[in-house]
């Protein structure tokens, strides 16, 4: 050991060593101090290399291992070496000894670096493996022919399979109708393009999903490509999402556009109904000059229904406007059987031909709720009710409507039918968004979602039970609304007291025939002027002129009856406390918020003739 440390000396080593001859001193040398290099004789009485190999490779420690030995052969050196030893010196070579040192203690630092380079990348990899495995973003390798080459968990999850399954399989297998797309993309992504996409992914199961991809080419260092990274999210909700948001859009477009339609109905369909009753009345008159019997039934049979006639249409554009109203936020009393009504009338054609319909609408209190969003839920149910049963066997089936009050605190309606019903496990998901069991173009997915959201909003519950081949029954239960809450009354249509004297009416309207058609009906017993202009009527009373009545439409292009109400606030407020506000549909938001701030009549258009000569009437006296 001297001989070896001198040699070592020479060198220009500084040593500290230790010598150990049993197996038990050389695990305790290893484990309390750290060493550069072992040099072991290959044999002695307690101990020898081939039992320090075995030590030294248990510990787990990276030391140079040089046996040193001048009595064994070949054989035995060949063991020592297949056993770990790094390097074998016969005793009678000494000069080699040195150059075998520093050869293992340089190897035994690169084999370090090599170490803690390994393990910096072993770190790196889980690192990048946990943020690849864990993210919510599917990760999809693909080779240059589209096919599957590593797949991240959250990407064998939105394709249903497991990621070993996965390998091999193209892209294409997936993409379905969105092939074309997809290779389109992939072709893109060759030439270095990232272009986001969306596609439609098929899943084991054949269920789908919306999916947002992106591809991004991999290349090796000779700029070859070599496939692409995809980055997949779902995005099935946010689609359906944005559908519902379109679809409320264009509600809201459909609602503006029937009110308008139905203000434009009313104007001369009011004109049409004053005529009418106008024209009954005055057949009264004339009678007696009609010597031929028959023709003056057929007179009063001809106006009587076009009389009829007219209030249908009046009546489906009071239905519609129901429909039409975007206060969709606020709340108050709603009367339940008159909503209820209204849907089965614009219903009627859908139920008709399919089934009988049975209704028991008891006296009920108002609802809280929201008129307009309460019949978009009952013309849901009641028009699902109708499609649920096949056309031409009407007297085979039933649509029952019952409408009841449970409780002081709550009305329910159920609306049933003995159509098809449904299985259990559409039952399940009959209010999630976009699930429909009709045919493609004929239903959204979205009514009966809606619905639920609507009834939940208002403080009410909707259930169902169905049973196939028995039909469905929906049940809509809604809050009573309080006493402070109290119903609209509508004017009846009475016979007008006569005016204790003739009084001078303006009539303020901008469609002819409406205007043309109150003169004729006040003119028996008051002077009556028409314009079509509120700007002209405040020029006439600003010029001195004054009326015990104005009757004004509320809707006019340029100057409105509001716009009039305020003007003669501040020139003539006697005559503002006359108005009577005439309106086919009160359609814009500040209309309605007008309407409901001032205490003036208003007379909804098409209306009685009647009640608009005891509004008169009442004001002059």
């Amino acid at each position: 050991m001297l001989l070896l440390f001198r040699e070592l000396e020479r060198a220009d080593y500084e040593i500290t060593g230790r010598r150990v001859q049993t197996a038990r001193d050389f695990e305790f040398a290893l484990g309390n101090e750290p060493w550069d290099i072992v040099i072991s004789d290959y044999s002695m009485p307690a101990f020898n290399a081939l039992g320090a190999l075995k030590i030294l490779k248990a510990s787990g420690l990276d030391i140079p291992f040089i046996v040193i030995s001048g009595t064994i052969g070949e054989d035995t050196a060949i063991e020592a070496l297949k056993s770990g030893a790094h390097d074998f010196v016969v005793k009678g070579r000494l000069p080699r000894f040195v150059p075998a040192v520093e050869r293992e203690l340089r190897e035994a630092v690169g084999r370090k670096e090599r170490r803690i380079a390994e393990e910096a990348l072993r770190t790196s990899e889980r690192k990048y493996r946990l943020i690849v495995e864990t993210a919510q973003e599917g990760i999809w390798m693909i080779d240059p022919d589209a096919r599957t080459t590593y797949v991240n968990r959250r990407m064998a999850s939105l394709l249903g399979e497991s990621a070993e399954k996965l390998l091999g399989r193209s892209l294409l297998d997936f993409t379905g109708e969105w092939s074309e797309v997809a290779l389109e993309n992939l072709g893109r992504c060759r030439l270095g393009v990232v272009d986001p996409h969306e596609v439609k992914l098929s899943r084991t199961g054949d269920t789908d999903f919306w999916a947002s991809m992106s591809m991004s080419p991999m290349v090796d260092d000779a700029a070859n490509f070599r496939g692409a990274l995809v980055m997949v999210t779902d995005i099935t909700e946010q689609r359906l999402l944005r559908e519902q948001l379109l679809v409320a859009d264009r509600m809201a477009s459909v609602g503006t556009l029937a009110a308008g339609v139905a203000h434009e109905i009313n104007n001369p369909l009011g004109a049409v109904l004053l005529n009418l009753h106008m024209a009954s009345k005055e057949l009264g008159t004339v009678a007696p000059v009609i010597e031929d019997a028959t023709v003056l039934t057929d007179l009063r049979a001809e106006l009587q229904d076009a009389l009829e006639a007219a209030e249908r249409v009046g009546s489906i554009v009071r239905d519609l406007r129901i429909f039409s109203r975007s206060d969709e936020e606020k709340r108050g009393p709603v009367d339940v059987r008159r909503v209820v009504e209204s849907c089965l009338r614009m219903a009627s054609n859908e139920i008709r031909h399919r089934a009988r319909l049975v209704t028991q609408l008891g006296n009920l209190p108002p609802v809280l709720a929201n008129e307009s969003r309460l019949g978009q839920v009952f013309l849901n149910l009641i028009v699902n009710a109708a499609q649920a049963i096949p056309e031409g066997k009407a007297n085979e089936n039933e649509i029952r409507i019952i409408a009841v009050r449970n409780d002081d605190e709550w009305v329910s309606v159920e609306i049933a039918d003995t159509g098809s019903g449904m299985a259990p496990e559409v039952l399940r998901r009959l209010f999630t968004p976009f699930f429909t069991t009709k045919p493609v173009g004929v239903g959204t997915g979205l009514g009966l979602s809606i619905c639920h959201r609507i009834i939940t909003a208002l403080g009410g519950k909707i259930t169902v039970e169905s049973t196939v081949g028995h039909g469905t029954s929906f049940l809509v239960v809604l809050p009573v609304a309080k006493d402070d809450f109290v119903l609209p009354i509508e004017r009846p249509s009475l016979s007008a007291p006569p005016s204790s004297r003739r009084g001078r009416v303006l009539v303020v309207d901008d469609e002819p025939l409406a205007a043309s058609a109150a003169r004729r009906c006040l003119s028996g017993e008051h002077d009556v002027v028409v314009t079509g202009s509120a700007l002209d009527a405040i020029e006439r009373i600003s010029a001195g002129e004054r009326f015990d009545a104005i009757i004004c439409d509320l809707m006019m292009p340029q100057v409105t009856g509001m716009d009039l109400y305020s003007e003669l606030g501040r020139i003539a407020p006697e005559l503002a406390e006359r108005m009577i506000f005439l309106t086919g549909g009160a359609f814009t938001q500040h209309a309605r918020e007008f309407l409901e701030r001032v205490n003036t009549p208003r007379l909804e258009k098409p209306f009685n003739p009647e009640t608009l000569r005891s509004l008169i009437n009442e004001r002059v006296r």
